[in-house]
């Protein structure tokens, strides 16, 4: 429910109160000129934000955007999200306005996506989008002894996020008229000998829903299993608010 009338979001507000969590702008730092990390620090001493967590903000009068945590540190009270400056929508443009000190309200939800805690192998696909959702699962993979590859389709601006959050996986160019054929590129130059230890990993293809399908489609061409295949389209070309 991305966009509703006023009324509508002041009676959802009111109802979901007793549930809506408080926080407070902690920090904000800037990692590209478009990716804001947001640090929120609240009491979450009964909250247990695992990896996929979901947190629904109201960015305007009548608009809901839901967003992929990044990292959570129950003890000190930290959770931060990583937000996408495009300039397209209101979510943008208030997040584009948060600072330090300002308090916001929010619901924490499931996300679509869960880290299989079984698998040993974590290959990620997306966007700048996904970028967040990706540092808490490469935290998650390493705390748990696993190891985690992947490609993304950045533009090339906002690849330094990647080594200032550590992340250690390849990107390639976006290209908005040809979704995911440079990433399928890059997969199909794959050492053989690598791909047969990633071909038996959990997928997770977030971000650009025509980039997840087709790169869905490229791994069962591949071989691989759907049922090792975790997605979730984040938006889609044409579309607000997925």
């Amino acid at each position: 429910m991305p966009q509703v009338p006023k009324w509508l979001a002041d009676t959802m507000i009111a109802v979901a109160s007793p549930w809506l969590r408080q926080a407070v702008v902690s920090d904000t730092t800037m990692l590209s000129d478009e990716l804001k990390l947001i640090t929120f620090k609240g009491d979450f001493d009964d909250e247990d934000f695992l990896p996929g967590k979901i947190v629904q903000f109201r960015v305007d009068d009548t608009s809901f955007r839901h967003y992929t945590l990044s990292s959570f540190n129950k003890q000190q009270g930290l959770c931060t999200v990583l937000f996408y400056l495009h300039g397209k929508g209101p979510g943008s443009q208030w997040a584009t306005n948060l600072q330090i000190g300002q308090e916001v309200r929010f619901r924490a939800g499931q996300g679509k996506l869960k880290y299989n805690e079984q698998g040993k192998h974590h290959f990620f696909f997306g966007d700048e989008t996904a970028i967040g959702l990706f540092n808490w699962y490469k935290t998650t993979a390493l705390a748990c002894s696993h190891e985690y590859f992947g490609v993304l389709e950045l533009h090339p601006q906002h690849a330094v996020a990647l080594n200032t959050l550590k992340i250690m996986i390849d990107y390639v160019h976006a290209s908005p008229e040809a979704p995911a054929v440079n990433a399928i590129s890059w997969m199909e130059d794959m050492h053989p000998d690598c791909w047969n230890t990633w071909q038996r990993a959990t997928f997770y293809l977030a971000g650009r829903a025509l980039s997840i399908s087709r790169f869905r489609k490229y791994l069962l061409q591949k071989g691989v299993e759907a049922s090792q295949i975790r997605t979730d389209a984040y938006w889609a070309d044409g579309k607000r608010g997925l």
